[in-house]
């Protein structure tokens, strides 16, 4: 027995199981019946949400289970989407505490107004074979699609096929998509109990508790290939080449999807269900590939485009990179220029560093809009004029210096920071030759973080406050171990120096002194790299510099 003031109250008893036909519980929400409780959040899907949902139902796919909470429930007036509904009070009302989205999608799709107008106002198409549900464009008319309201609704659905004689042949197949809609079979548990709080915590479980599928997850559930696909390449390869081949470290699959669709369109968050479709290839940038194609062009677009970042850019490990979505557009840059000019390479790492200065400045709508924004800077076909519209993109913002006093190995700044650091050729207290990339990579292994290839030189509590988050505390010296970097001999002045260390052995001063040679030495890389002064025209042989001849020439020009 849970009482009022018991923090972790229980079900009274367990929930129970049944179906409602489609049709049924429509009407049930038209009636008032259902509710949503106040700890909902609004409605948030759109016309794809709703697309998708009702050709799940047409399809008879399983589209999840409802959770209702069955209480008493006053007279009201409620707003499910742009369906108002005068609610009168319910001494058994069913609230929705999972599968809001649904129900209220269901509820404005089959809407008798709302349901032919607006977000929501759905056709079902016959001129496509099989025929299928689609969003109404503008104006058109009724002579070749049925509106969702009319197709839901028997008697208007009589109506409609008896004006329009052409289709009489079709109306079996018109009967059975509204007989699939009207009885399919919604799946639901009911709870019943007094206390909300129940309801709030069941609610925040199955809202926030594990994990979500990520769009990579998704994009693997949807285009997998079959299992007896002998050597198919799939994200999951594409990763491993990349850490175990080019020891470029351990690339998480969303970012791999990204580079993948870059490689294909611009926009990277585009809808990947339908990325295989006859409707998506006639947009494709590559239309004839097919679904390995499109992964081994990928794999070796981020090929080239790491080669770019490593040797020419400076960055020697995927952990390294200032932004992810850097990579993405390199990426995409590569695909459709697999050998770029010398000049067009330049610029483009001039770009890369002058974009790791501008940060989230870049442009607005946060992370989404800045790749949109850079991706659709690169055609096919305009190799120079794309590198020249990504350094525009940079010009005239605002540009930010790391500075070493604060350094974390999360951050972009730090990333940058450790870029600079790797570009000194920090040397091996044991060989006295520089660390190597594949030293980097088997320090850091599958992390995610380079934390590992630059630990703290002294305990933190050796330093004060101020001192603890300088780069001056960090050293890039993979597989060594820090009492051997600490105790350098002093007569080995070349390694000493590529660590930026003097001949002191107080741990503050060493701090402090690294701090300054550091910063200095920042400043100078990022002067250098991404060189903001100099100017960036394209390479000559993009440029047209040829003239219309004239027309009979005086000869007497010929002579000068």
């Amino acid at each position: 027995m849970t009482s009022a003031t018991d923090p972790h109250p229980d079900l009274l008893a367990e929930p129970s199981a049944r179906t409602f036909p489609l049709a049924q519980l429509v009407s049930l929400i038209r009636e008032g019946k259902v509710r949503i409780p106040h700890f909902q959040r609004g409605l948030r899907w759109g016309t794809p949400d709703a697309v998708a949902l009702i050709d799940s139902v047409l399809r008879g796919f399983p589209i999840g289970s409802l959770l209702l909470w069955r209480r008493p429930a006053p007279a009201e007036t409620i707003r499910l989407g742009n369906v108002e509904i005068n609610a009168p009070e319910q001494s058994d009302a069913l609230y929705v505490v999972d599968g809001q989205q649904r129900l209220t999608t269901f509820l404005n799709v089959f809407d008798p107004v709302h349901g032919l107008d607006g977000e929501f106002a759905l056709v079902y198409d016959l001129r496509t074979r099989p025929f299928k549900v689609r969003a109404r464009t503008g104006n058109e008319s009724d002579a070749h699609v049925i509106p969702l309201p009319v197709l839901f609704d028997l008697g208007k659905l009589l109506t409609w096929t008896r004006d329009r004689p052409q289709y009489l042949d079709q109306i079996d197949e018109i009967n059975s998509a509204t007989q699939r809609l009207r009885e399919f079979h919604v799946p639901a548990y009911e709870v019943r109990s007094q206390d909300d709080r129940v309801l709030r915590e069941i609610y925040d479980r199955m809202n926030n508790a594990g994990k979500r599928l990520t769009r990579a997850e998704t994009f693997r559930g949807l285009f997998a290939p079959e299992e007896n696909a002998m050597k198919a390449t799939t994200f999951e390869t594409i990763q491993e080449e990349i850490r175990e081949r080019l020891r470029w470290g351990n690339i998480d699959l969303d970012t791999i999807l990204h580079a993948f669709l870059a490689t294909r369109g611009p926009d990277v968050y585009r809808d990947i269900h339908l990325e295989f479709s006859d409707e998506r290839k006639r947009k494709a940038e590559f239309p004839d590939e097919n679904n390995e194609e499109a992964h081994q062009r990928a794999l070796q677009a981020l090929e080239s485009a790491i080669d770019f970042l490593r040797n020419k850019t400076g960055v020697p490990h995927f952990t390294f990179l200032a932004y992810r979505f850097l990579l993405v557009v390199a990426t995409r840059f590569f695909t459709h220029f697999p050998a770029p000019s010398q000049r067009n390479l330049e610029l483009l790492k001039r770009w890369y560093w002058r974009t790791t200065m501008t940060g989230p400045t870049l442009g607005s709508g946060g992370t989404t809009g800045i790749v949109r924004s850079l991706t659709s800077c690169i055609l096919p076909e305009e190799e120079s004029e794309s590198v020249q519209r990504l350094l525009k993109t940079v010009t005239d913002k605002p540009r930010y210096s790391p500075k070493a006093a604060t350094f974390g190995s999360n951050r972009a700044s730090g990333h940058i920071m450790l870029c600079a650091l790797w570009a000194k050729g920090p040397l091996s207290p044991d060989t006295g030759s520089p660390f190597t990339d594949e030293d980097l990579a088997l320090e850091i292994e599958q992390s995610s973080s380079p934390r590992p290839a630059c630990p703290e030189v002294f305990p933190r509590t050796a330093l004060p406050e101020e001192l603890r988050n300088s780069l001056g505390n960090r050293v890039i010296a993979p597989g060594i171990p820090l009492e051997a970097v600490r105790e350098i001999p002093t007569s080995e002045d070349q390694v000493r120096d590529s660590h930026f260390f003097r001949n002191s052995s107080d741990p503050q001063q060493t701090v402090r002194d690294r701090q300054e040679m550091l910063q200095r030495h920042i400043d100078d890389f990022l002067r250098s790299h991404a060189s903001w002064d100099i100017d960036d025209s394209p390479p000559l042989a993009s440029l047209d510099l040829d003239s219309e001849p004239e027309e009979d020439p005086d000869p007497q020009d010929a002579l000068w």
